[in-house]
């Protein structure tokens, strides 16, 4: 290259260079600007101290959403956005950064990604949710680098194959010693491969453990013997398999093994109770009882004499609430009969729901110590039976417990259901609102409108003397032409006055979706009741329908659910 034109090159890229320099000046005085204009907004006020405190409760959030929830591709994608939060401004970053804690949430996606959260982390405790293929897979080497800082874990939650947590904590470096929660969950499919040694080797040792408090282990194949758990534990799930019962141990080893946890607050046993001999028909004596003084929450899935096996072994006190879901009908009877000999000793019910399943499915008994409105979605149940027996059964147990003697609000689905009315209003007698669903049939009028003996010296009265709302849904009120004298509503409204005339009328009456209702049926009806609520709904059936209901192959109408009616005027040979 001439001289010339080298010495022109080298003037260039100076003034090239020069402007470059101008521009970056120019562009951090705006990004400077920036930054001041930025303070100037409301949100830039906050102190550093709440700000981090946001973005913690956002990255908790995070990790909550995620933490029952171990589909990789999930967690990738989702849980990390979060921190976008860090890229708004140089002072958000920075506030992030210098907060440890907000680092301390990892879920196992990349390792880059994990090496340099647990590095932003420093000493901050950590809680680690993952999904692991295999025990050679990178998440696994990934947990496995972790683990090596084991006395910074307070939380662990782990789903993949039972072969990824076999040396979790035997082989760890040191104690875990402020570790709180463990979880793990067997998502593997089909047939586990069972190994003895796997089966009795212990994988949670107290000493390396000090400070677990709630342990939740689901689909892993276990003993009761071969487990030796802290006495600190407060909260205990177990979900078994059903193709691995037979291994879990002995119901004495289960019984010494919780006997050793006197501080139980929830405890969640599915498929995880000793089986009894499938030939057994009444429930052994029980060999002794265990008292959980803590405990709020009770759940038992697994057959009927299994589940009430552990309940009869079991203290229920005022403050428990149990709730038991059962499989098969052999046992329903002894369940029922040690539930209700057990939750005597509850808090009484405020709100009762009597319903089963499709075709003479499962029987389902609930309840809440609070009223609950039919809007609430997910109410606390301070009590539930699920199991499949007779509605008989149900009579029975509310009849007999004396934790109904308070309910003020009772729901019914009385479709195809025989409830032994008479039974359940005899256990209920301080009904405020009833609620039924269906058609209750003939026994339902005779039940309300039996008379009631009253004090020594008193008149008799009806029975439910405090029934102030009736509400029918889906109910058949007269036949489709009215041509089946008397017809439900005639019944109802002679039920009606005469509870008038006793002093103790009906002040609410609420027709959803009733069937074969016309405009002049509700005029009656709005005659005697103060208030009624109809819902304008006029749906006649028609005779056609009705023969053909009758030559229907599949009519499920006459299907007789109460399989145990043989057993109605005393169902377990004591009353």
């Amino acid at each position: 290259m001439p001289a010339d034109a080298q010495k022109g090159h080298v003037v260039l890229s100076a003034a090239r260079k020069a402007l470059e320099d101008d521009i970056a000046v120019h562009e951090q005085a705006i990004i400077d600007l920036k930054g001041r204009l930025n303070n100037m907004t409301t949100v830039a006020r906050l102190p550093p101290e709440l700000l981090s405190e946001i973005f913690l409760h956002l990255a908790e959030m995070s990790y909550n959403e995620v933490g029952s929830s171990y589909h990789p591709a999930y967690v990738s994608a989702r849980f990390y956005a979060w921190v976008t939060v860090t890229h708004v401004c140089r002072s958000w970053r920075s506030v992030a950064l210098s907060t440890p804690r907000l680092w301390g949430h990892i879920v196992l996606t990349r390792s880059s990604i994990v090496e340099d959260v647990l590095a932003r982390s420093k000493k901050a405790p950590l809680r680690i949710t993952g999904y692991l293929m295999s025990s050679h897979d990178e998440k696994a080497k990934m947990l496995k680098s972790i683990m090596q800082e084991s006395s910074r874990i307070k939380e662990l939650r782990l789903s993949g194959p039972a072969s990824s947590f076999r040396d979790l904590f035997p082989k760890m470096m040191e104690p875990a010693t402020i570790l709180e929660t463990v979880v793990l969950s067997d998502c593997s499919h089909g047939a586990p491969f069972i190994n003895a040694n796997d089966i009795n080797q212990p994988m949670f040792r107290p000493e390396l453990l000090p400070r677990m408090r709630e342990l939740e282990i689901r689909r892993l194949i276990f003993r009761w013997d071969s487990y030796t758990l802290s006495p600190q534990i407060t909260r205990l799930t177990l979900s078994g398999r059903l193709d691995s019962q037979s291994l879990l141990g002995t119901f004495g080893s289960l019984l010494s093994t919780l006997d050793q946890m006197p501080n139980l607050e929830h405890l969640e046993l599915e498929d995880a109770i000793p089986r009894l001999p499938d030939t057994t028909k009444t429930l052994p004596a029980p060999e002794r009882t265990l008292s959980f003084p803590r405990m709020r929450r009770l759940i038992l899935v697994g057959t009927s004499l299994d589940c009430g096996n552990l309940l009869n072994h079991i203290n229920v006190h005022s403050g428990m609430r149990p709730k038991v879901v059962c499989r098969g009908n052999n046992g329903s009877q002894e369940l029922i009969r040690v539930f209700a000999a057990h939750v005597v000793r509850m808090d009484p019910l405020v709100t009762v729901q009597l319903s089963r399943g499709a075709y003479g499915g499962k029987l389902h008994v609930r309840g809440w110590q609070t009223l609950v409105e039919p809007t609430n979605p997910n109410p606390t149940v301070e009590l539930q039976v699920d199991a499949l027996a007779c509605s008989a059964l149900a009579s029975y147990l509310v009849r007999d417990s004396k934790m109904f003697t308070k309910a003020r609000v009772l729901r019914a689905d009385a479709e195809d259901h025989d409830w032994r009315w008479k039974d359940v209003f005899a256990g209920m007698p301080d009904l405020r609102e009833l609620s039924i669903t269906g058609d209750p049939q003939d026994q339902f009028i005779t039940a309300v409108s039996a008379p009631h003996k009253s004090k020594k010296h008193r008149p008799p009265t009806l029975v439910l003397p405090h029934l102030r709302v009736l509400k029918l849904t889906n109910t058949r009120l007269c036949s489709p032409d009215y041509d089946q004298p008397p017809e439900f509503l005639d019944r109802l409204e002679d039920w009606l006055i005469m509870r008038c005339n006793y002093n103790m009328p009906i002040d609410e009456l609420h027709l959803t979706c009733c069937v074969n209702l016309t405009e002049e049926d509700v005029e009656r009806l709005i005659e005697i009741v103060p208030y009624v609520k109809w819902d304008g709904i006029v749906e006649f059936e028609s005779e056609e329908d009705d023969e053909e209901d009758e030559d229907d192959p599949y009519d499920y109408d006459d299907y007789d659910y109460d399989y145990y009616d043989d057993f109605y005027d005393d169902p377990w040979g004591i009353f």
